[in-house]
This record gives structure tokens, C-alpha cells and sequence, in this order.
């Protein structure tokens, strides 16, 4: 049996729970203080090494959060991170086949995430189904030319560097033309095509640190 189930995808998730997501973990807790949720179902798609669930599951016993990516290993890695609470749930589901009913959740996240999705559509539709009635959808990618501020990033020393940062978020975060990609994607999308929604109100585009944010509420 491999030591690496999933090959190259099992080291780079094993990569990534050393380097960026601790680099992040700030950043995530930043995010889950400010979406300030205490009670209800939160839904995490992409979730990764699970930080910010485990961010926004603490100590919130009236809140359950789920978070769910496709990589096993990143599962597994989520599943130790979370050190046995029992309010967050991490599970293996493609955020365009999510295996909840209608009107599940209070909230859905989508953080660093939206520029590896090959079908935005298929996701942001199944965000908008599982979504209750006045529920938001949290959209966050980091912009390659944002300031870093320091308390958003844990570092080993002086590493990763403001610099590192920036290379990195060129590559793995939205410049301006695809995150004008990504917001026609979402106006397109019931959050943007239901008959009760106005796009001025119901979506909104924002900074929050060193992240763009759309922040879609789905209708009451």
C-alpha cells in the first residue's frame, strides 16, 4: 500500500498543512470572528486542513460546522486538526454534488478556494440550494497586489516573506480581471438570477485584509 494514497495530490496537501495553512491560520481566525456565527449549520466547501472550521466551531456549542473537500488526505489532515471536537464535521464531497438537502445551512464559505473550480456555476447552484432562506455565501481570494497586514500571517521567523506572499497569491489568488470573472459567474448564478434578488443589495463586493470578499445572500 502507497504511503501516499492520492500521489502528488497526498504531498501537496501534506505541503500545504506545513507551509501556507500555517502561514494562514491568522487569516482564517480573522474570518471566523468577523462572520461571528453562534448557532446553525455552517458549510465550508474547500476546506482544506480545516482551520477555518475549527475556527468557527470553537466553542460554539449551538453551532455545527462541516467542512468538506475532495482531497482524502486533506480530510484525514482536518480530522486531526480538529482534536475531537464534536460540532465540526469534515467529509469528502465535491462542492458541485453537495449531499445535503435544500435549506440546510446558515452560511457557506468558499475561502482560497474559488480559482481552483473547473465549474463555478455547478457550485455557486449548489451553495444557493443547500443555503437557507436569508443565508450568505462568503466568498474570499486573495489579491496579488493587497497590502499584508502583519497580524494576518504567522511566520517562522521572517518567513514566508511579504514578497512570498505576493508570488504566491499570483499564482494561487484572483488579479482583477479574474475576479471580474468569478463576480459574472455569481450574478449569473441564482444568487444573482432569482426573481426576488436584487444583485446591488444581495451581493457585494469587498475587501476584508489581505482577501477580496464577495458576500452572496441567498433571498428570504
Amino acid at each position: 500500500m502507497s504511503l501516499f494514497p492520492e500521489g502528488r495530490r497526498s504531498l501537496t496537501a501534506y505541503a500545504y498543512q506545513l507551509g501556507p495553512a500555517f502561514a494562514y491560520q491568522p487569516a482564517h481566525r480573522y474570518i471566523a470572528a468577523d462572520i461571528d456565527v453562534s448557532e446553525g449549520v455552517w458549510l465550508d466547501i474547500g476546506c482544506g486542513p480545516g482551520w477555518l472550521a475549527i475556527f468557527a466551531g470553537a466553542g460554539k456549542p449551538e453551532l455545527d460546522v462541516i467542512g468538506i473537500d475532495t482531497s482524502k488526505t486533506m480530510i484525514g489532515i482536518a480530522e486531526n486538526n480538529k482534536a475531537g471536537r464534536l460540532n465540526i464535521t469534515f467529509r469528502e464531497m465535491s462542492g458541485a454534488d453537495i449531499v445535503y438537502p435544500a435549506h440546510t445551512f446558515d452560511v457557506v464559505t468558499a475561502v482560497q478556494t474559488a480559482h481552483h473550480w473547473q465549474d463555478p456555476a455547478a457550485i455557486l447552484t449548489e451553495a444557493y440550494r443547500v443555503m437557507k432562506p436569508g443565508g450568505k455565501l462568503y466568498i474570499y481570494e486573495a489579491d496579488p497586489d493587497a497590502q499584508v497586514p502583519a497580524d494576518w500571517i504567522r511566520r517562522r521567523g521572517v518567513w514566508p516573506t511579504d514578497g512570498v506572499l505576493r508570488r504566491r497569491w499570483k499564482k494561487w489568488g484572483m488579479d482583477q480581471a479574474r475576479w471580474n470573472g468569478l463576480k459574472a459567474a455569481v450574478l449569473a448564478s441564482p444568487f444573482g438570477q432569482a426573481a426576488s434578488a436584487d444583485p446591488d443589495e444581495n451581493i457585494s463586493d469587498e475587501r476584508h485584509g489581505f482577501y477580496r470578499r464577495m458576500v452572496c445572500t441567498r433571498p428570504a
